[in-house]
């Protein structure tokens, strides 16, 4: 596989390269740590990359998005990396939310919800899980009742990000009497509707990015229904698959992390003042690691590729999920053992550097529960790209 730039891509890159080159320096910095305060940053930065044409890459021109290759989406996604550009707090709605709403979304709920995301007005979460319903997605008990002019919801959710700064969620709630996958619908829901009460939760980094979400006969009326009623699971799994699209292409850049310790090794020698990259042990996990990351990176361009294509991506992007998650873990592991007592403090008692690796190597073991679990992505190989039956 040719992994070098066409000259489209080659063109792309040099102006994206430019516009963060300019428009970084004019942020400010540093960007607030908390979550709440790093709002108004990052709307900033938001507008700057809406307003340079960099936002909603694939999107239709039409909503405020630009029409372009998913791979140049891509292209985008590794310069803002190498750049070090503010992370994006509207995962959600950039890369799973809004997507669903342009392949399955009505005209009316398109012209409505894109362009504020695309411009960091609305930030997006996501209403999927339950207490008793995580992996097993189909087990939902969220219930949406038929009431005059729309829909009365009540339930509870649990492990939503973002949900104290979202102003917009999609939701599935279970609105006929079928089992497992029949009898669930899509919805679209505003975070400040009368019943909601949202309760952050703090996870393994003291941070509580995470909320527990209680709806108590919220009301929201018919035009909130993305797809057909009771046909929401097509609809989420549409979701789903833009989300390990987002988790599999471009969450980290794992050739850019393992450059990264590369060049870090170079700098260190061990107790015995020999440099570290003469020890055996450590050239054979490099190679190891920057192997691997080759590899994702192929296929990243696969399911880049599945993804150019007209409609939802396909099961190919299992594959890349299943070997995106366990080769971060250990690319943060590894970085870590460098350190005499690296990850042995909290976040705030550990040297910046350290304190990035130690955060990415926390976060890659929710990643790969985030999407559907490791289990979920097997059997969806297995099913179907493998043609196996199924368990």
């Amino acid at each position: 596989m040719d992994l070098s730039d066409t000259p489209e891509e080659a063109r792309f890159r040099a102006g994206a390269r430019k516009f963060l080159e300019e428009s970084l320096p004019r942020l400010g910095r540093p960007q607030p740590d908390d979550l709440v305060g790093r709002v108004p940053f990052w709307r900033q930065w938001q507008r700057m990359v809406f307003e340079a044409g960099y936002a909603g890459l694939t999107w239709p021109k039409e909503y405020g998005g630009q029409g372009l290759d998913e791979r140049l989406r891509a292209v985008f996604g590794e310069e803002n990396d190498r750049a070090g550009a503010p992370d994006r707090l509207n995962i959600i709605g950039e890369d799973f939310g809004g997507p669903t709403i342009v392949h399955f979304g009505t005209d009316e709920q398109k012209a409505r919800y894109l362009r504020p995301i695309l411009t960091g007005e609305e930030i997006w979460c996501q209403l999927f899980s339950e207490p008793e319903a995580g992996s097993d997605l189909a087990s939902l008990r969220t219930r949406a009742t038929k009431v005059e002019g729309g829909w009365s919801i009540t339930g509870q959710k649990i492990w939503t990000s973002r949900a104290q700064i979202a102003a917009h969620a999609i939701l599935l709630a279970r609105t006929g009497g079928g089992e497992r996958h029949r009898g669930i619908t899509f919805f679209l829901l505003p975070m400040d509707s009368a019943g909601i009460t949202v309760r952050p939760l703090a996870h393994m980094l003291g941070e509580a990015e995470f909320n527990e979400v209680f709806l108590d006969e919220v009301f929201v009326p018919d035009s909130a229904v993305v797809g057909e009623v009771d046909g929401g699971w097509k609809v989420a799994m549409g979701t789903l698959g833009f989300e390990r699209v987002a988790i599999a292409t471009g969450r980290v850049n794992t050739t850019k992390a393992i450059g990264d310790i590369i060049e870090d090794i170079r700098g260190r020698r061990d107790a015995t003042g020999r440099p570290l990259g003469a020890d055996p042990l450590v050239r054979q996990q490099v190679a190891d690691l920057w192997s691997r990351a080759l590899v994702h990176r192929t296929i990243s361009q696969r399911v880049v590729t599945g993804a150019a294509a007209d409609g939802p991506p396909g099961p190919v992007t299992s594959i890349g999920k299943l070997y995106f998650c366990p080769l971060v873990e250990d690319l943060a592991d590894f970085r870590l053992s460098l350190e005499p007592l690296g990850g042995q403090f909290g976040l705030d008692d550990e040297l910046a550097e350290t304190r990035a690796w130690l955060r990415l190597a926390n976060q890659a073991r929710g990643t790969a529960i985030a999407g559907g679990s490791t289990f979920i992505q097997r059997n969806i190989v297995a099913e179907r790209i493998l043609g196996l039956p199924r368990s």
